[in-house]
């Protein structure tokens, strides 16, 4: 053993003469100074957008999933007399993740919706798709963006007024997104 080591074998560390459980000498921080307030505004602010981030995730696994459902119903389809009754089902599937299309909204009212679209893409995409197939068995024929923005209007009132909001903002980008700018 060399003698740096001393008897137990084991070299000695900087911070082995400090104790455990208390902080070196130095300043203690000032949670007053205007430093550290601004900085505690900047992570309510960080956590409020994660947060809302967050729900919006949620929410979009939501309409991914009932969007997901839709179709495999829809793939049910064998007979004439089965599809009418199927297809009333599907309606009303498509109705609640309207309105779960509507809680995003809601939830990206006044904000950049950039910031959040990787958030909700993957469940609109979804949405787009089961609302194709529907429109598909139905009609033969391909349902065109607007008749899909067409059903993402939501009317609410506030005191009185009507007030429309529309997410064919939304489904724009979803488009370009998957198409590129030289389908427009």
């Amino acid at each position: 053993m060399s003698s740096k080591e001393g008897s137990g074998g084991f070299r000695k560390r900087k911070h082995d003469n400090f104790p455990h459980n208390q902080r070196r000498e130095g300043k203690d921080v000032n949670s007053s100074s205007p430093v550290m307030l601004a900085f505690k505004s900047f992570q309510q602010e960080l956590d409020a957008r994660h947060d809302k981030y967050e729900r919006l995730v949620k929410l979009s696994r939501d309409i991914t999933v009932e969007s997901k459902r839709t179709i495999f119903l829809l793939h049910r389809i064998t007979s004439a007399p089965y599809m009418e009754e199927i297809l009333t089902e599907a309606e009303i599937k498509l109705d609640g993740v309207r309105q779960k299309i509507l809680q995003v909204a809601q939830e990206l009212s006044g904000e950049d919706m950039h910031q959040f679209h990787r958030a909700i893409t993957t469940g609109l995409q979804e949405y787009v798709e089961a609302v194709s197939f529907q429109h598909f068995i139905k009609t033969r024929s391909l349902i065109s963006m607007d008749e899909i923005n067409k059903q993402l209007i939501f009317s609410t009132e506030d005191n009185g007024k009507e007030n429309k909001t529309c997410f064919l903002d939304l489904i724009l980008i979803l488009y370009i997104e998957k198409v590129g700018t030289d389908g427009l």
